[in-house]
């Protein structure tokens, strides 16, 4: 016997409260899925510009840093 004709045949046989059951199960199969299609996709190309200001670097960036920067001193 076919797989989704046993389904069906034991789906017919179902009382309501199990048949909302197996609605909540579906439901979450369907979720399951999307997220694992949605994990494996390809990621989107970054694109670049898109927050121009966000941040600022200071004209400092590449001085040297204290040591009491690494020393832990205040």
């Amino acid at each position: 016997m076919e797989i989704r004709q046993k389904i069906h045949q034991q789906v017919d046989q179902l009382l309501p409260e199990q048949l909302k059951l197996l609605a909540e199960f579906l439901d979450f199969l369907q979720f399951k899925r999307s997220k694992v299609l949605a994990s494996t996709a390809e990621p989107a190309e970054r694109k670049p510009g898109l927050h121009p200001g966000a941040f600022v670097i200071g004209d400092d960036f590449d001085a040297p840093l204290p040591d009491s920067f690494w020393l832990g001193e205040e």
